[in-house]
């Protein structure tokens, strides 16, 4: 019984040093204590400033938070990896909890995209067909999310690539052709094209990173790429004046400093694009003291 007993306990307290040594690595590489601020510029210099507020409940689950100022009220500005409001600390993860952003977000884009493709589609045919022939379009935009994307692993056993978000888009566009001498095939009045996005996590290396706010040694450096493939529902005979379903994808890399967080963000696209976030601005509660950065 007595070796039981020793069983047990040397079990617990394994289990409890694994639980406090995760809540340190989170702490130490993405600090939230309750009050504190970051402030983040970006390649265009706009400004906003991150701040760790009360925690919330949703359905009975509790969730660590963040506020923005100014609020992130366009979702053109919105990138879920520098603006969650949710998120939650496990034995494992940092997971942020944007699924429900990210499909706001991608269907108010992808709406406005699609309403300015279809009005040009009319126009164009509506000076092209010939008169009695009149041609009509309409889309519904269909995107689903993971509820959380999987910033980083804070414990040994998660070193290696993971997946950490999967995104789905469905765009349906409907032709409404009238006036035709012949039947338009069923499946050309009505074609769904599926991008399918998946986001993988890298541990890269640590390394040194200079901003406004500072120079910060150490940082862990964690790089996220994204591809897209884009299937569609048109006959095979017409796929094959398609361009291949790779479509594309992005890379971004997050700097993290300990005791501070996120110091750097980068996000390149494949077609060169670059966008850039610094922090520039901070100040880091915590229980002895506190350490900031104000200029």
């Amino acid at each position: 019984m007595k070796s039981f007993r020793l069983f047990f306990t040397i079990i617990f307290i394994l289990l409890f040093t694994s639980i406090i040594n995760s809540n340190e690595v989170a702490k130490y590489y993405f600090p939230d204590k309750l009050g504190s601020l970051w402030t983040y510029e970006d390649q265009d210099g706009n400004e906003f400033t991150r701040y760790a507020i009360e925690e919330t409940t949703i359905d009975g689950v509790s969730f660590r938070a963040f506020s923005y100022d100014p609020e992130i009220d366009d979702w053109e500005d919105y990138k879920y990896i520098m603006h969650p409001f949710l998120y939650q600390v496990s034995d494992h993860w940092i997971s942020l909890y944007v699924g429900n952003d990210i499909e706001n977000g991608t269907k108010s884009i992808v709406t406005n995209k699609m309403q300015e493709v279809v009005a040009t589609m009319r126009q164009e045919m509506a000076e092209k067909l010939p008169d009695g022939i009149t041609m009509d379009f309409d889309f519904s935009v269909e995107p689903t999310a993971q509820d959380y994307f999987y910033l980083m692993p804070i414990s040994e056993d998660n070193n290696d690539d993971w997946v950490a978000m999967n995104i789905t888009l469905k765009v349906v566009l409907k032709l409404d052709l009238q006036g035709v001498p012949v039947e338009i095939p069923e499946e050309l009045k009505s074609i769904t094209a599926t991008t399918t996005l998946e986001q993988t996590g890298s541990i890269l290396d640590t390394e040194s990173i200079e901003t406004n706010a500072g120079i910060f040694d150490d940082c862990f450096k964690i790089q996220y790429r994204l591809t897209a493939t884009t299937d569609t529902s048109l006959p095979q005979e017409f796929k094959q004046f398609l361009p291949d379903q790779e479509t594309g994808g992005s890379t971004t890399t997050i700097w993290f400093a300990p005791n501070v967080g996120i110091v750097k963000y980068t996000s390149e696209e494949d077609s060169g694009d670059v966008e850039t976030i610094e922090l520039t601005n901070y100040e880091i509660k915590n229980d002895n003291a506190q350490e900031n950065n104000e200029k």
